[in-house]
């Protein structure tokens, strides 16, 4: 299996998780991981993807999971930079950028194309 750099740094009660190249199938069990020790040790998540990061659908799955994990448990995750274009990809051919938002979102909705500012800190 291919390396997978992924990183992720705390500072002032916030976890930066860095996406690396991949977030595929093969790559998301450690991503996953990050996701939850970030909602679990944090109060705000921040995530930040490379730009020419490889998605498939259980990147979009452990998305919706994290942010569903932070509203449920009173936290904010949230995006910095601009949406990847694998992502809005991904959402185009699922039909989820027919939908606003599913409305359990605070900060973070990979759904939310239309306003730059939501994937702009």
């Amino acid at each position: 299996m291919e390396h997978v750099t992924m990183k992720s740094s705390q500072q002032n009660n916030e976890r930066v998780i860095s996406s690396g190249e991949r977030l595929t199938i093969e790559t998301i069990t450690d991503y996953v991981q990050l996701l939850r020790t970030g909602l679990t040790e944090a109060d705000t998540v921040i995530l930040e993807f490379d730009p020419k990061v490889e998605m498939d659908i259980t990147a979009l799955q452990a998305l919706c999971s994290a942010c569903k994990t932070a509203v449920a448990s009173g936290k904010r995750c949230m995006h910095r930079g601009p949406a990847p274009k694998a992502l809005i990809e991904l959402a185009a051919a699922t039909g989820a950028e027919r939908h606003n938002s599913c409305g359990i979102h605070n900060d973070f909705c990979f759904r939310e194309f239309g306003g730059v500012t939501k994937w702009e800190n």
